[in-house]
């Protein structure tokens, strides 16, 4: 072991010693050697050093040991991974992450046992036992398209261990990869049988109940997989999808910590979280509940940025309610980006504001503005056409009228009605 490298992350200096004697005494140089107390240092370690070993700790102060293993094994195949627990239960969160850690061991424990536990592991690794050989020639013959002899394998896997829990993930993963996602789940509810906590076989039954769009179905794996294991930004999204379309928009912001703890935040994710937060948003409203619904549109502006056509949709939305949501609109009109203050949405969104607000004088004279620099969209001229009507300025409302319906030909009715109504004939 004396070419390999190692990171212990572990917020205990005698812990942290003590496996360091312990991969000391199989090897490892002390100058290969690196100590990290908190995630984020050990994640930068993980970057620059790319260590062969990783021992660390199930939690790190509200993050995942197991984030942790995933950024070393998506370096290489070959990392060694130790997850140390304090408890039985993160134990078996580690014996269900079967693939993504190589081993784990409970507190307290002596710098043999270790010893003994890496030296066993480092055997596994160079000889593995029948079970593993099969399902490693079933996961080749999948990556060559050979999805027949690759399922072949993986029943044959099957016969040569009690709980074979991966071979039923991989047999499942195979049906996956066909769509042939209802033998697909099958397999995977095999597997979480034998293992209830089984991550792949968690995770797989996740995506495959998504892709056939049973979305309650999805949903009710969610809490499972969150409390226990880091999730990625795609399978993350589709979670959020799945939790509007199950019909649990009152549970979407509750994610938002969790959003915020990604280290890697795609685009994508940012558009999908942002749109469920709107939904939830818009279904606070539905049951007026407008400061909740505030509190969606806050956090969706934060995850993706001060995007007008967001910000818009918020406004109106708030604008719409009965009470408070002319003050919120008007919190929301300071996230609007700088250099499209004074544009065409701002001014619009600036007038339905007033309006709401009931500051008439002020509203008029900015919808006459809208209307002047042609800034005025349909819902903006009937706002402006009622205000001169219930301002008895019938006059100026039929003028505003008249180019209302030049530019909007199908609001001649509803404008002709509001003037009608103001006592015209």
């Amino acid at each position: 072991m004396n070419s390999l490298s190692a990171l212990v992350v572990d917020h205990s200096t005698s812990y942290t010693h003590g496996i360091a004697s312990s991969l000391k005494s199989l090897g490892c140089t002390e100058e290969n050697i690196y100590i990290a107390k908190k995630y984020e240092e050990a994640r930068d370690i993980i970057n620059a050093k790319k260590p062969d070993i990783l021992i660390t700790e199930s939690s790190l102060n509200g993050r995942q040991g197991l984030e942790l293993v995933s950024l070393m094994n998506a370096q290489s195949a070959n990392k060694i991974s130790v997850i140390v627990s304090h408890s039985n239960s993160s134990t078996a969160i580690a014996e269900a992450a079967e693939e993504l850690v190589d081993d784990y061991i409970v507190k307290p424990f002596q710098g043999g046992q270790l010893s003994d536990r890496l030296r066993s592991i480092i055997a596994r690794k160079v000889n593995p036992s029948e079970y593993i050989k099969s399902i490693r020639n079933g996961k080749q013959l999948l990556i060559e398209g050979k999805t027949q002899e690759a399922e072949a394998q993986f029943h044959f896997a099957m016969s040569l261990e009690k709980k074979p829990t991966l071979a039923h993930y991989y047999l499942g993963y195979a049906k996956f990869i066909q769509n042939n996602y209802v033998p697909a789940v099958d397999e995977f509810r095999k597997g979480l049988d034998l293992q209830p906590l089984h991550f792949k076989c968690l995770t797989g039954n996740f995506d495959a109940f998504f892709e056939q769009k049973s979305y309650a179905a999805a949903y009710r794996l969610a809490p499972m997989i969150l409390e226990n294991y880091p999730i990625g930004p795609k399978r993350l999204g589709n979670l959020f999808i799945s939790a509007v379309f199950a019909g649990h928009l009152e549970e979407i912001p509750k994610f938002y910590g969790r959003f915020l703890s990604l280290d890697n935040v795609t685009p994508e994710l940012r558009k999908v979280f942002s749109a469920a937060l709107l939904a939830a948003g818009r279904f606070h409203i539905n049951r007026d509940e407008v400061d909740k619904a505030a509190e969606c549109f806050d956090m969706g502006i934060q995850v993706v940025g001060p995007d007008v056509e967001y910000i818009d949709k918020a406004i109106r939305a708030l604008l719409n309610t009965k009470e408070k949501g002319p003050q919120h609109a008007a919190k929301l009109l300071q996230r609007f980006p700088n250099g499209k203050i004074g544009g065409k949405e701002h001014c619009a969104l600036v007038f339905l504001t007033a309006v709401r607000s009931q500051h008439k004088p002020q509203a008029i004279e900015l919808g006459r503005k809208l209307v002047v620099n042609g800034y005025a969209d349909a819902e903006c001229y009937q706002a402006l056409v009622q205000l001169l009507v219930d301002d008895k300025k019938i006059t100026l409302a039929e003028d505003v009228v008249a180019k209302a319906v030049r530019q909007y030909p199908n609001l001649r009715k509803t404008l002709y009605d509001i003037l009608e109504k103001g006592g015209q004939p």
